[in-house]
């Protein structure tokens, strides 16, 4: 730069009277250098355009063949999904099985079938379009008025049917006896050995039942009529009071062992087992008036009355309770009040033929006196 301001300095110092400049000294002065650079870059720039030229040509040539291509090739936008073939119908129709509580399965889902997705789109501007104009072109085919063919959907088997069984056929699944079944087994198997005269057997089988099962009374009742029926009282009192003890409610053992302590002369024993069944609020009709007999053996006659008339009150047309009330009344001195006790106990006409003639006779008495 500090040699260019000095030539301009020399420029202005040489001027001529007509104010007329000369031309500069380095005027015609150039650097060989940028000659040089000059050349080579008209070099590249030739290079350069050679280069795009032929990618435009490569680019137009594969794009002009993928056009062609394209034309020539099915668009994959129409590739429609074909209706699923017909079932054939099974030439043995097999029976529906109709099994109680079994609910069904849902019906399954329709299956529709989806056409494959078509290839990525190229991201030219003319693919697009010819994609557009082979959609447009196709349209899908018309459905078939043939109804479709439903999936057939298998009813839910229950328990009880096996996998592999045929048309119509059932097999059981073999399940474990409950205890109640069980040990009603066991009392039917006692019950048939007694009847076929094995009471050893029997009484066995029973006892291991009464162990497992204490509240059986089917199986106590027989167990305690083996004891009886062999002459083994004590056996069959324990066993009574077992009974009571594990059932409080089933007054049949409660009335069995009262008899036994009447038969054995222990007749206050059977009363105190009554009155405390009585306390204990039992409703049974029966109660009161087994209680009324048991005071009559004892002599409590007034206590057997009100007895007798608290089980009639339930049940009055049961002849053979009047009967008791009038034998009571009558050992009380009250004659009108017993005949017409024996009265009602005829008129029930459910005597046995020895009550009815005791009634009978004791009423014709009592009308005599």
């Amino acid at each position: 730069m500090s040699l260019i301001n000095k030539m301009l300095k020399d420029l202005e110092v040489r001027k001529d009277a007509s104010g007329r400049v000369e031309r500069p000294i380095f005027q015609d002065l150039h650097s060989a250098h940028s000659e040089r650079r000059r050349g080579r870059g008209l070099w590249v720039v030739a290079l350069v355009l050679l280069v795009l030229g032929s990618a435009a040509l490569y680019s137009w040539n594969r794009w002009g063949s993928g056009l062609t291509q394209l034309a020539t090739s099915p668009t994959p936008a129409v590739i429609l999904a074909q209706a699923p073939p017909a079932i054939p119908e099974s030439p043995t129709p097999v029976p529906t099985v109709v099994l109680p509580q079994v609910q069904e399965s849902a019906p399954a889902p329709a299956i529709v079938t989806k056409p494959p997705k078509p290839a990525a789109k190229p991201t030219s501007t003319g693919l697009d379009k010819v994609d557009r104009v082979g959609n447009q072109q196709s349209k899908p085919a018309k459905a078939s008025s043939t109804p479709a063919v439903k999936p057939t959907i298998p009813k839910t088997k229950s328990a009880t049917e096996s996998a592999e069984a045929g048309p119509g056929r059932m097999e059981k699944t073999e399940r474990p006896y409950t205890a109640e079944e069980l040990a009603e087994n066991t009392y039917q198997e006692a019950a048939r050995l007694k009847a076929q005269g094995n009471s050893v057997e029997a009484e066995r089988q029973l006892k291991t039942l009464l162990a497992v099962q204490p509240k059986h009374i089917k199986a106590r009742d027989l167990l305690i009529g083996i004891h009886l029926a062999n002459g083994r009282v004590p056996e069959a009192q324990e066993t009574l009071e077992q009974g009571m003890a594990q059932v409080p409610a089933h007054l049949a053992f409660r009335y069995q062992l009262a008899r036994l302590y009447l038969e054995r002369g222990e007749e206050a024993r059977a009363v105190s087992l009554l009155e405390e069944a009585r306390r204990q609020g039992h409703s049974d009709p029966e109660l009161p008036a087994f209680l009324a007999a048991v005071y009559q053996r004892v002599g409590r006659h007034a206590d057997a009355v009100k007895s007798y008339q608290a089980a009639l009150a339930a049940k009055p047309q049961e002849g053979r309770w009047w009967v008791g009330l009038g034998i009571s009344l009558e050992t009380q001195q009250d004659s009108g009040a017993a005949r017409d006790a024996y009265r009602r106990a005829l008129d029930t006409g459910r005597l046995t033929a020895s009550l009815a003639r005791y009634a009978e006779d004791r009423l014709k008495a009592l009308i005599v006196r």
